[in-house]
């Protein structure tokens, strides 16, 4: 019996359940650990099953008795101790009954060999979203020259936060991005996606831009799923944009990220080969 832990903002959950349905493609006895969802309130929660149509595989038990369990009977393996670009400890057979996976998975490297079924089972119910949304996606899918473009700053901004991943995607990235998309892409039509629409307005050159600004709280999903209806993207360090723009299944995209994702550590495997990856100074 394998299990994973869930956890984190709807970015991380999608990288968390596409590193499942790997696992489960390969061992049948596979499940997801949502244990320590239920009191994660960060993020909207769990997400996962109200914004997709997934099947229903979740695992819980009390806190107390998981800690005792995981003490005596898992095995546990942790991503950020396993070698980097290796998927040996994820593939490999183990004598050990049950198995604790633990990690992010914040690479196409764990899923890359399934893509369309990921993309299938993270299909967006448009029947869902609101009206503005909904009016939006229709201007969307009707822009050849459609750019999304994600400005993330609110707790980036964070002390906690800052010194290792909000101080990457400040006003020299974006600058630098959009240079480079104007290079790529004639009269493009900016979508800004942010939490600091203000900021957006005052510090960037965007002649043709649309704000969306109303995807608050339970719906900021819709954000995501606008994302992936643009042709090209802008992304930031963030992984809520990162699937924003791999859920676009275009093979001709143009998609611009920053060379760092953290300040403090490398991440080489984090993007896929054809982003194309900018200065953030």
């Amino acid at each position: 019996m394998r299990f994973i832990k869930m956890t984190g903002g709807l970015g991380n959950q999608m990288f968390i359940y596409a590193f499942y349905m790997r696992m489960k493609k390969h061992y049948s006895n596979t499940r997801i650990d949502l244990s320590d969802m239920v009191h994660y309130k960060a993020h909207n929660g769990y997400e996962m099953h109200r914004v997709f149509n997934l099947p229903p595989i979740e695992f819980r038990i009390n806190q107390p008795l998981k800690k005792v369990i995981e003490f005596l009977f898992f095995k546990k393996i942790y991503e950020r101790k396993q070698v980097p670009s290796s998927l040996v400890p994820y593939d490999k057979k183990y004598f050990w009954p049950l198995l604790y996976f633990k990690g992010f998975y914040q690479s196409e490297r764990f899923f890359a060999d399934m893509a369309d079924d990921i993309r299938k089972a993270f299909t967006f119910n448009p029947r869902l979203s609101n009206k503005k949304t909904k009016e939006m996606s229709e201007q969307i899918d009707h822009d050849e020259n459609a750019v999304s473009i994600h400005v993330r700053r609110g707790d980036y901004l964070e002390p906690k936060y800052w010194k290792t991943t909000g101080c990457v995607c400040q006003l020299p990235y974006y600058l630098n991005a959009i240079a480079e998309m104007n290079k790529r892409i004639s009269q493009p039509s900016y979508y800004v996606f942010s939490d600091d629409i203000a900021w957006v307005k005052e510090n960037l050159p965007l002649p043709k831009a649309f704000f969306i600004d109303w995807n608050k709280g339970a719906e900021s999903w819709q954000d995501m799923m606008l994302m992936s209806r643009c042709r090209h993207h802008i992304i930031c360090n963030s992984t809520f944009s990162w699937w924003g723009a791999w859920l676009n299944p275009r093979e001709n995209k143009t998609v611009i990220m920053p060379e760092r994702w953290f300040q403090h550590c490398e991440t080489p495997d984090i993007c896929p080969d054809k982003w194309i990856k900018v200065p953030i100074n």
